[in-house]
């Protein structure tokens, strides 16, 4: 008989794509909780001092209020370089967070990757 494996909370992948114009698009997925939110913290808040960063929160599935601390924080850290942040294709459990938080009236949201790049 197997030994069951022991649980293990669902992880948050983050990947980065450079592109013309000092333009950085990050992916995430997963989880935006309190233990995966440094993963994310120490990809965007650097990209946020050379330009523009699209965030595409399309396959996130949760985010908690480290999480939107993130995003608070990315923000200010690209105003503050000069640059732009923002998010692109909110998945329907980060657009309900952002609504009830308000953010929605802080930060730039576009429907798709194209949208937040293009503008």
């Amino acid at each position: 008989m197997d030994a069951a494996q022991p649980w293990q909370p669902p992880g948050l992948t983050v990947r980065e794509q450079h592109g013309a114009h000092a333009r950085v698009v990050i992916e995430v997925s997963g989880e935006l909780d309190f233990a995966a939110v440094g993963r994310l913290r120490s990809r965007l808040l650097p990209a946020t001092e050379h330009g523009t960063v699209v965030l595409d929160m399309a396959g996130v599935s949760f985010c908690d209020s480290g999480g939107i601390r993130v995003l608070v924080e990315a923000e200010r850290s690209a105003r503050g370089s000069g640059g732009a942040f923002r998010i692109a294709a909110p998945s329907d459990a980060v657009r309900r967070v952002l609504d009830l938080t308000n953010l929605d009236q802080m930060l730039e949201i576009f429907p798709d990757v194209d949208s937040a790049l293009n503008r």
